[in-house]
């Protein structure tokens, strides 16, 4: 028997569109890459709630310890993602993800287990390799099983795992610490290890069990084509691509680059924020970690479902440039937040501001993938996520921490005054997105418009 069509509530007719999947099994899938996502998030705030001890173990700086949560990953994070991108638009992403589940939950492994920094900056290397594969896939498969004006709140339902994610890894080191001895556990076969060392072996250990439900129960999907005018076994070239960009230079250069300035604010704040708060408010990370994790959960899923929603809204009812209209939406909630929350007299009011800083950055970031997805051939996204996820790497991922602690040892020259890094370095980058988004309206609903045909 043939199945039925996923039908809306209140419509007269399915949505359906043939060579789609079930839409059961559609957001299974989209169900078992949010896990994945889930646990690619786990290690990424862990090292925020540790800068007291690790600083205190291998005896770095705020800049050295910056670098272990920033551009250690980062960098290869996003270089090895264009390479990997070629083969999530030629190849099976499932197995792609597969493999990428394993390196990275392996290096998390060994940096629970690293004995300097320099082992240290290695394993975070490896997480990035190997964390470098999933968006791309994950965001180029969803693409596939998904119909197009759904595709927003299927995107936004999938990106709710790096809210819940961060959230989690903040909620599980801030718990881990509070439980575990100051002098540590033994571990049969490791001797006695200290809590920072269990929290990152505890993010590790889902990761077989999950790679066996991947490989078992998802398949590679067929792939759809929303070009009309491209065939589905039309492969571009590298060139083609850039030609592609190059030709719509006055939207990529905004709708790729917003989301990385946006970065580096989510980025410095929660790689810095424990610190803050046992700096400036006296709250040790084990009594912060379990507030911010609770907001980065509540507050990120909150705005990025807002999003997705909000996106096919838009959509529905013709709005020039509607996916991409939503960032606007999100940089007016979190503009003054942004740069007033670290300068709270006390910790509550710093916390409620953080809440809305998280709030509007979960609407304006999770609107990038699906506005990228509709000006982009099918053939050419997983090269284009690979671009957004390389200036997001590079900017937020590596420059947000790094630049919040560079500005704390060379310009105040004193770890009391980390309440005016994170101010200083958030105002620049929330006027530069504002301004990014607001000025790519017209020329983005151009190139919808040349992909797609015009709004009816």
């Amino acid at each position: 028997m043939a199945a039925l069509p996923f039908i809306t509530p209140g419509t007269s007719s399915p949505p359906y569109r043939p060579g789609y999947p079930r839409a059961r099994y559609a957001w299974y899938v989209i169900a078992v890459l949010f896990v994945v996502t889930l646990l690619s998030q786990l290690d990424r705030q862990l090292p925020a709630l540790l800068v007291k001890p690790l600083r205190k173990e291998f005896g770095s700086s705020d800049t050295a310890f910056s670098l272990l949560q920033g551009y250690a990953f980062a960098v290869f994070y996003t270089l090895a993602g264009l390479p990997l991108g070629r083969f999530v638009d030629r190849g099976n992403r499932r197995n792609l993800i597969f493999v990428g589940l394993l390196a990275w939950s392996a290096a998390t492994a060994l940096f629970a287990l690293g004995q300097s920094y320099s082992q240290l900056l290695l394993a975070r290397i490896g997480v990035g390799v190997g964390e470098a594969v999933l968006a791309p896939a994950a965001y180029s498969l969803i693409a596939d099983l998904i119909e197009p004006h759904r595709r927003g709140r299927a995107l936004a339902a999938y990106y709710v795992s790096i809210a819940v994610g961060s959230g989690a890894s903040l909620l599980l080191g801030g718990w881990l610490l509070a439980a575990i001895p100051k002098e540590g556990l033994v571990v049969a076969g490791l001797g006695s290890l200290p809590a920072w060392r269990l929290a990152f072996l505890a993010a590790a250990l889902p990761a077989v069990p999950l790679a066996l439900v991947l490989l078992a129960t998802v398949r590679e999907p067929a792939r759809q084509e929303d070009v009309l005018s491209r065939s589905a076994d039309d492969q571009p070239g590298l060139g083609e691509f850039l030609r592609y960009m190059r030709d719509n230079a006055a939207t990529f250069a905004r709708v790729l680059s917003y989301p990385a300035l946006l970065s580096v604010i989510g980025y410095g704040a929660l790689a810095w924020a424990p610190a803050l708060f046992d700096r400036a408010y006296g709250l040790p990370p084990s009594r912060s970690g379990v507030v911010l994790g609770l907001i980065v959960a509540a507050a990120g899923a909150s705005g990025t479902l807002s999003s997705g929603l909000l996106s096919d809204r838009w959509v529905a009812q013709g709005k020039p440039a509607a996916r991409f209209r939503v960032a606007l939406t999100g940089v007016a909630l979190f503009a003054v937040p942004s740069v007033l929350w670290p300068l709270m007299p006390n910790a509550e009011l710093a916390f409620a501001l953080l809440f809305l800083n998280v709030l509007g950055l979960g609407v304006a970031q999770s609107a990038a993938p699906a506005s990228i997805q509709a000006v982009v051939p099918n053939r050419m996204r997983g090269r284009a996520i690979a671009v957004y996820l390389l200036l997001a790497g590079l900017l937020g991922i590596g420059l947000g921490p790094t630049s919040v602690a560079l500005v704390t040892d060379y310009v105040f020259h004193a770890d009391a005054d980390l309440p005016y890094s994170l101010a200083l370095t958030a105002l620049p980058s929330t006027l530069l997105g504002l301004w990014l988004i607001a000025s790519g309206l017209k020329p983005y609903e151009r190139t919808r418009s040349a992909l797609h045909g015009p709004l009816k």
